[in-house]
């Protein structure tokens, strides 16, 4: 079974990432644009880059473009007749659901262009220079219950939650309990591996047709910085857990290892975004 990697990064000057994208393992890959943004050392390719290699790998690379929550309104527009098939912001200067940036969701909506929010805690970034940069600064305004006031006032938004919010796990739960527009993605959360298996059993009350679980609403990431070939083998060590997982866990002791239920998580839940968009 091919996964999807619904939320990965692809750095500057990147070399190898043929390789992976050619490896046969991730039927796509989601790659998030924060062109001009330097975290850890690591420094993200521009626009022009990710928008190339979405052409070059056309149908097995999205791109996600890197949303400014406080500029101007029509940015959806732009990045969408650029060739962006998604948004992903990141450290805006007020919580996600402040209605200054409802016109922007509006236009998200309107267009079928999914929205990756960072969630949860944040990679340290450059300090304040004097004049605030026009960001925030830590994680305090992307914190997972902020969306919940997004996905009511816009229903049919795609809402991704990244990084299932650690460590606002009940904000992510009771996100993914009532909204159905809402996903989230496990990219980079790990640390606690033990919680997982009754996160995944939980079961939803979002107002859908048949039952759903939140394994029904989880997708597989890596968050891996693509680039170089240890980023390849880091992305496919993390693609390996995680089968191994549910196989070995899962399927033992769980109902959502179960592989029909696995599906879900590696590939379907993401691919129901992808057909609701309309991306080819």
């Amino acid at each position: 079974m091919k996964a999807i990697d619904a939320h990965a990064h692809l750095r500057k000057n990147a070399k190898g990432f043929d390789k992976i994208a050619e490896s046969g393992a991730f039927e796509e890959i989601w790659l998030m644009d924060l062109s001009g943004v330097r975290l850890n050392g690591v420094e993200f390719a521009s626009q022009r880059e990710i928008l190339q290699v979405s052409k070059d790998f056309k149908g097995r690379v999205r791109a996600f473009g890197h949303l400014d929550l406080d500029g101007a309104a029509d940015q959806p527009d732009r990045l969408a007749e650029a060739g962006f098939a998604g948004l992903k912001p990141y450290k805006p200067r007020f919580p996600y659901s402040d209605e200054r940036y409802f016109p922007i969701y509006e236009r998200a909506q309107a267009l079928k262009m999914p929205v990756l929010f960072h969630t949860g805690l944040v990679a340290k970034g450059p300090a304040w220079d004097g004049e605030g940069g026009g960001r925030s600064f830590g994680p305090v305004n992307m914190q997972p219950q902020y969306l919940a006031a997004v996905a009511e006032a816009f229903p049919d938004l795609k809402i991704m939650q990244g990084h299932l919010g650690w460590p606002h796990l009940e904000q992510t739960e009771q996100n993914l309990y009532y909204y159905k527009n809402i996903t989230c993605d496990v990219s980079g959360f790990r640390r606690l591996i033990g919680d997982m298996p009754a996160f995944f059993d939980k079961k939803c009350n979002d107002g859908s047709a048949r039952p759903r679980f939140f394994n029904h609403k989880t997708m597989f990431a890596t968050d891996q910085f693509y680039g170089e070939d240890a980023d390849n083998r880091a992305a496919l060590k993390i693609l390996e857990f995680w089968k191994l997982y549910f196989e070995l866990v899962g399927s033992v002791y769980w109902r959502w290892g179960q592989p029909e239920e696995a599906e879900k998580f590696f590939r379907s839940n993401a691919a129901e975004i992808r057909e609701y968009c309309g991306w080819q």
